[in-house]
Order: C-alpha cells, then sequence, then structure tokens
C-alpha cells in the first residue's frame, strides 16, 4: 500500500507489499529510503549501525523530502 500524490512525477511514501514490516520513500521510481526490521537502506545499500547510522537517515529523508517539494508542481 503506498500512498501518491498525484504530482508530474509522483512521489510515495508506504508500505512495501512484499514485506509488511517495511516502509520505503520513494523518488522518481527509485527507493530512497527504507526502514525495516533488519536496519535501514538508504539507495538500497544497508546503513551500517553505528554512531553515524542516524545521521545518514535523517540526511536521506531530507534529501527525500527536497526532491519531493522541488517535483510536486
Amino acid at each position: 500500500m503506498a500512498f501518491s500524490h498525484g504530482y508530474q512525477q509522483p512521489f510515495t511514501i508506504g508500505i512495501a507489499e512484499s514485506a509488511q514490516n517495511n516502509i520505503s520513500c520513494w523518488a522518481g521510481g527509485v527507493e530512497m529510503l527504507r526502514v525495516a526490521q533488519d536496519g535501514f537502506y538508504v539507495r538500497g545499500q544497508k546503513i551500517p549501525a553505528d554512531d553515524k547510522e542516524a545521521e545518514t537517515v535523517y540526511n536521506a529523508f531530507k534529501q527525500f523530502l527536497v526532491w519531493a517539494e522541488l517535483n510536486r508542481r
């Protein structure tokens, strides 16, 4: 189940159909961020659980939001 806002290049935030416990943020057909039971993924790459994890995930989510705002018109 994903949510689309009907922009010209829609972005989606939703629950991945294949794994009900995942949350994915997609931009332009590319998965930008996934929150899964086994960790965080940015552009398909698993983020190591270390002292930089929160910063890396925050920056990926911020990039997703900026892309969504720039492409909403």
